[in-house]
Parts: structure tokens; sequence; C-alpha cells
């Protein structure tokens, strides 16, 4: 009986790793959707000749999406590195188009340094604290996208929207940024836990199958064979009970 006791024990601490597994990588995913694109809430610059934008660590512009900005002047853009890293604020001179997110790092600098189109504006900060400062020459109205052109940091969500004279659509969305180490040890983390739960299930079911296999038969036990229905009892079980 201690070795049914013993099984059955097995089996409820299988069981519980594997809800605990479970909830865990639900847990891990929800996580990783927060790192995911949001809504855009745009800055309204309301007809500014100014701007400011702040390089984050967190791989993003701050802010990353501003409308309103006024047109048929010159825009005064001051452009700071609040990280540790080197950055640039590079917008894209195609009016109304939003770059697909599957692109490389060779067909972002094809797009912000190519003749055609020509960026509207390029800075570029190479450490913490460090301000760049230039100009546009606004007309519009119309929106354009902005991007950091260094290695990956358009993947890890650099980019924003830029709108002269005008609202920005509504159905544009832009990225949160990556905080922390990023989506992507997330994703490692999460598919080790799903290989871990996985291999919990097939032990619990393993275990199981295991112990059916080898129970041990009633006579291997001390326990006389049951017998089977109309069948008289054998012989020594009679003396053994006369006795």
């Amino acid at each position: 009986m201690s070795g049914e006791g013993s099984r059955t024990r097995n089996g409820r601490v299988r069981l519980w790793a594997v809800l605990f597994g479970l909830l865990f990588v639900a847990g891990l995913f929800a996580t990783v959707g927060v790192v995911r694109p949001v809504r855009a809430q745009p800055t309204s610059a309301a007809g500014s000749a100014s701007l400011a934008v702040t390089a984050t660590n967190g791989y993003a512009f701050d802010p990353n999406t501003i409308e309103n900005v006024a047109t048929n002047t010159t825009i005064s853009v001051t452009f700071t590195d609040g990280s540790d890293l080197a950055h640039t604020l590079t917008i894209i001179g195609l009016e109304g188009w939003v770059i697909p997110k599957d692109y490389s790092d060779t067909q972002i600098l094809a797009l912000a340094y190519g003749s055609h189109p020509k960026n509207l504006l390029n800075l570029n900060v190479s450490g913490s604290g460090e301000v760049a400062t230039g100009t546009i020459n606004a007309t519009g109205p119309g929106w354009y996208e902005f991007v950091c052109t260094e290695g990956g940091h358009f993947t890890l969500g650099m980019y924003g929207f830029i709108a002269f004279g005008m609202s920005l659509p509504a159905n544009l969305t832009v990225s949160s940024g990556l905080p922390g180490p990023g989506a992507a040890l997330y994703i490692i983390v999460g598919t080790i836990v799903v290989l871990v739960v996985i291999a919990l299930v097939l032990g619990f079911v393993a275990g199981r199958r295991k112990g059916a296999k080898h129970e041990m038969a009633p006579e291997r036990l001390g326990y006389a064979e049951p017998p089977a229905d109309g069948e008289p009892l054998r012989a020594e079980t009679q003396d053994s009970r006369h006795s």
C-alpha cells in the first residue's frame, strides 16, 4: 500500500508542477503583450515652429507622434540623447506611407540616405546628454514617418510619425518601446518553460503507465488471488480459514 501511496503523491506533485508551469507561461506571454504596438497618442504641436524630441533607453522616441506642426515655414528641431547609445532622428521623405515592420537595416538605410526620396531631416547623437539641432522646411499638409537608422533600432520599435498642418490618421500604431532586455528574452524563456511543461506532462503520463505495468499481483503481496464469479475457493484457502 505504501508503494501505491507514493505513486499517488508523485502524481499529484507532477500535476501541480504542470499547472504551475502553465500559469507561469500564461503570465509570461501576458508580459510580452505589454511591449507590442499600441494606439498612438499624438502630441499636438498646435502650429509651433519648434520641436524637441528625446531618444530614450527603451529604444523609443519621446514624443513618438507629433501632429498639427506649422506649415509653410522653417521648423527648428532639438534632438537629445537620453540613453547611452547612438541614435538618429531621420524623417523619411515619403508622405502618407508607413514603413513595413519587416524592413531590414539595409532597406532602412536606403530609405533614409538615398537620393530619392530625400529625407526631410537627419540628426545624429552618439551618447547620453548629447544634443543635435536642425531645421525642417515644412510645406504640407501631410504626414511622414521618422526612424532611428542605427542597426536594429527600427526593428526594436524606434520610429514615430509627424504631421504638418493636420492630425495623424487614427489607425496609426506606434511601438511602446522595449523595456529591459527586450521581447527576445521573453520569447526564449517562454520557449524553455513550454518545453519543461511538456516534459513534466510526458513524465506524468509515463509514470502512471509504468506504475500500472509493474503493479504486483495480489498473491505476490501475500494475498490469495480472488476467485472468479461462481468458482469455489481453493483448498488451501479453505484450510487456512478452518485452522
